[in-house]
């Protein structure tokens, strides 16, 4: 259920319900701008495996497309990253414009992704990491969201590894 809940709150945030990016951190002050790109460690296409379907992540340059399910229906979304200045306040209506910036959080570097008009909620985090699974070694997406950052969910690079490790937690994540 919380699955559900959360693949609606990312579908509703990268959809612009909402405006304008809250903190920021010293590299970001320093550029004064959010990313132009999103970085290249991310950019490919993601799976997580639940409730006998597969979900799917996909980064590119300056997009973000996602497939989910939320009671049965899927859902889609495409969206288009902008960066603008950290000092702006007053922004266009545009519904799949996003903005990013990076954060540290628990001695990780995540990226903070929130839509163009959103005013409230924390925006949805994404991390990439190497994890161990039984001796293996797999690049994990991991994808949080609230003010504490907890792991909702873990994307892989391919079907079969996301069907192996489905809901998998990991040590030293925190979960919602």
């Amino acid at each position: 259920m919380k699955k559900q809940v959360i693949g609606v709150a990312v579908v509703a945030t990268l959809m612009g319900v909402g405006g304008v990016l809250g903190t920021t951190t010293t590299a970001q002050a320093k550029t004064q701008t959010t990313l132009r790109t999103i970085p290249q460690r991310y950019r490919h296409t993601w799976y997580h495996y639940s409730q006998g379907k597969y979900e799917k992540l996909t980064f590119s340059t300056k997009k973000i497309a996602s497939l989910s399910y939320f009671d049965g229906q899927s859902a889609k979304y495409r969206t288009n990253l902008h960066a603008h200045k950290l000092t702006t306040t007053k922004f266009k209506q545009h519904t799949t414009w996003i903005s990013a910036t990076t954060t540290k959080r628990r001695h990780a570097t995540w990226i903070n992704v929130r839509g163009w008009n959103q005013g409230m909620g924390a925006g949805d985090y994404y991390k990439v990491m190497t994890k161990s699974y039984q001796g293996d070694r797999h690049a994990v997406l991991s994808q949080a969201g609230g003010a504490g950052v907890w792991t909702s969910a873990h994307y892989y690079r391919s079907k079969k590894i996301a069907k192996q490790l489905k809901n998998h937690h990991f040590k030293g994540e925190v979960y919602y």
